[in-house]
């Protein structure tokens, strides 16, 4: 199973290993993870890939534009690396792995996470359950565990789809600024509703995001902090050949 993220709608694809590679290429007026900006609240551009090594492993590659962002120590391009394991079970698609997060050319930010994911379909509904934790890093300042839950339904006799999730972000921290990154003002929550459409290969959509996160949480004298943490309304456009 593979399980994507492609402008925010969250999706798995539980023939991705058989059905060969896949490689999309994605626009959005502001790049998000967790209800965090990592593109300095300004338009991105990325290119995603998936890779199947056998029926049940497979990786799954993306890069993004960061725009300079603070969040990632002003780093202008972010890759990820992430191997998975994938198998059904029940009538459940589960899938463990790896995700490396690198961020080019600047020396301590990069860190690596554990993740997991459920999800089941029924009828023209998805649901998607997943965690990731990062163990304690210096780039980050110490752990991070973040559990989701998405769901995902499409309209039928149409081409649009729905979506929407909530997602709870923890951690511990060593004391160090960089903290801050991943978990701006501490412990939140994130929540995002959206609407895509989809023709041929093409796929477009609009994302509301926001989070718990409030100002009097944040410091505004760190480095790594990232104004971009509040509510937005972004838009995205997708080509996948």
């Amino acid at each position: 199973m593979a399980v994507a993220v492609c402008g925010g709608l969250v999706f798995a694809d539980a023939n991705a290993q058989s059905a060969g590679s896949t490689v999309s290429f994605e626009a959005e007026t502001d790049h998000r993870e967790r209800g965090l900006s990592g593109s300095d609240g300004k338009a991105a551009l990325g290119v995603s890939a998936s890779v199947p090594v056998t029926y049940d492993l497979g990786i799954d590659l993306d890069a993004v534009t960061l725009r300079g962002s603070a969040r990632h120590g002003g780093a202008d391009i972010g890759l990820t690396l992430a191997p998975r394991y994938a198998l059904r079970s029940g009538g459940w698609d589960l899938s463990a792995g790896v995700r490396g997060n690198v961020f080019v050319g600047r020396a301590g930010t990069s860190y690596a996470e554990l993740t997991g994911e459920i999800a089941r379909t029924l009828g023209p509904a998805q649901l998607v359950l997943s965690a990731a934790f990062a163990p304690s890093q210096d780039a980050i300042g110490g752990s991070n565990l973040t559990l989701d839950a998405q769901l995902s339904a499409s309209i039928p006799g149409t081409p649009v789809t729905l979506y929407g999730g909530v997602g709870h972000t923890s951690g511990s921290s060593n004391g160090d600024p960089r903290a801050a990154r991943l978990r701006p003002g501490g412990d939140y929550l994130d929540h995002h509703v959206g609407a895509e459409y989809t023709d041929a290969n093409f796929a477009a959509g609009l994302r509301y995001s926001g989070t718990s996160i409030g100002k009097d949480e944040v410091d505004p004298l760190s480095r790594w902090t990232d104004r971009h943490y509040g509510s937005r309304v972004m838009a995205y456009l997708r080509f996948t050949p």
